[in-house]
């Protein structure tokens, strides 16, 4: 069982996120950059890591199997039922394969902020490595630091093999066979035939098993890596509040690794098998329903959006970390955000909570918490882009006009709103904590679990 509200309780701290007691009554400053995309906004500064994976990618081994009539109706004269199979078959993997195309894209842009991340985590270290002459190394900073390029070497890791290389992998091997399987429509003349044998048949389902291969290798390393971030947790006893938590978290990652390595490679293998074989077919139908699953999985449980660190931090290398902070734990300030983004996520429920110091009767109290608590970039985001937002007001806040590709929005420009309006943003502030903002504390919890977890696992 998760630990109990109390025992969260006990472990926040005020250096995790901002008390509304103990602000001056000022709204701090906070803007937000907005571009134009399509007609639609979309947040560009502070830049985040999404959590992009296509659902439509999941079908991807499908494509495997878009080459069936072509390669059990490998004959000539070539029946009419078995054109009709090609002709659904082919163009339905070549259209997996524009969604692989489109993935690659999201994944890269993600892969491109995180290594700027690195990079600018790495100046940072040695900033905090050569410190001015007569000032002591902050070591607090240097592992908060480590950890962060820890987790972001995982995550570095996901985004490029099993997003962009399988992308790749799969992709072209779908387009190949796509190609192939129309071809053999046409497979009367010898000449079309061989080609058409080749792309639907060894060729295009190499792919397959390459990335399978390169898939497997990966998860093993995953499933080692967190079993290690797994037992770590297990034998902290600073932990004991969160090892449910833990335990789950990276039992997750273990069983994702583990169902992905072996859909992959049965999968690769199938492939080549269909070749010569119908039964191949068959085999590929469990790994097919494997890897959609596998993708929601990932999907809703596993992934997650976050802030990058650069040099505009959002919320520094964990929410509110102070340099030279003091504690009495090495990991005290990182167990402590936790603790407090857990209490926050099962408060933002619908209905009056007092875990929480924030009135949400008041407006006013209602920016100030999103803002303090480093959530004014995501209501931003809300705002622009939820169906549930009215046209007016949207357009009212963002001041919408074909004339404006980029808009700054502060927290000033909320609280400048008409007086008549209030009542509506009132409404929405409350709405976007109990939806959205529930979204980012989980993505939030995710993200730092497995900061813990790898702190313990270095540490053990």
């Amino acid at each position: 069982m998760p630990p109990s509200q109390d025992t969260l309780s006990t472990l926040v701290s005020d250096k995790a996120f901002h008390h509304e007691e103990n602000e001056t009554g000022d709204l701090p400053s906070t803007s937000v950059t907005l571009t134009r995309h399509r007609r639609k906004l979309q947040v560009i500064n502070p830049p985040w890591y999404r959590n992009s994976l296509l659902a439509s990618v999941g079908f991807l081994e499908v494509a495997n199997a878009g080459d069936f009539a072509a390669n059990v109706w490998n004959d000539v004269p070539i029946p009419l039922y078995a054109k009709i199979f090609m002709a659904i078959g082919g163009p339905l993997a070549l259209l997996i394969s524009i969604a692989a195309l489109r993935d690659g894209i999201l994944s890269w842009q993600n892969v491109r902020i995180l290594q700027e991340e690195r990079q600018y985590l790495a100046l940072l270290r040695m900033q905090h490595l050569n410190p001015p002459a007569g000032t002591p190394i902050d070591q607090a900073a240097v592992r908060l630091i480590d950890r962060r390029l820890g987790v972001g070497y995982r995550e570095l890791g996901s985004e490029l093999i099993d997003r962009i290389v399988m992308d790749a992998f799969l992709g072209v091997g779908a387009l190949l066979v796509g190609t192939g399987t129309i071809m053999a429509i046409w497979g009367a003349n010898p000449y079309i035939y061989f080609i058409s044998n080749l792309l639907s048949g060894f060729v295009g389902n190499a792919f397959a098993a390459a990335y399978g291969v390169l898939n497997a290798i990966w998860s093993v390393y995953l499933m080692w890596r967190f079993d290690g971030h797994d037992k770590a947790c297990m034998n902290a006893s600073s932990l004991a509040p969160f090892r449910d938590r833990l335990h789950r978290r990276f039992q997750y990652f273990k069983w994702h690794a583990l169902v992905s390595a072996i859909t992959g490679l049965v999968a690769g293998a199938a492939s080549m098998i269909t070749c010569r074989m119908w039964w191949g077919y068959v085999v590929l139908i469990p790994c097919m329903l494997s890897e959609v699953g596998c993708n929601q999985f990932w999907r809703i449980l596993l992934g997650y959006d976050r802030p990058i660190v650069s040099d505009q931090p959002h919320w520094g290398l964990i929410p509110d970390y102070k340099e030279n902070k003091e504690d009495e734990e090495k990991d005290g300030v990182l167990l402590d955000t936790l603790a407090s983004v857990i209490s926050m996520q099962n408060a933002f429920k619908p209905h009056p909570s007092h875990v929480i110091d924030v009135d949400w009767s008041s407006l006013d109290s209602l920016l100030l918490f999103i803002a303090n608590n480093h959530l004014f970039d995501s209501l931003c985001g809300w705002l622009a882009a939820d169906s549930s937002v009215p046209k007016d007001l949207r357009h009212y806040i963002f001041r919408l006009s074909t004339e404006y590709t980029e808009i700054t929005l502060t927290l000033a420009d909320l609280r400048g709103l008409p007086e008549a309006e209030s009542p509506r943003l009132h409404d929405l502030c409350r709405n976007f904590l109990y939806t959205e903002g529930r979204q980012v504390m989980l993505g939030r919890e995710r993200f730092l679990l497995e900061m813990v977890g790898y702190a313990a696992w270095k540490d053990g």
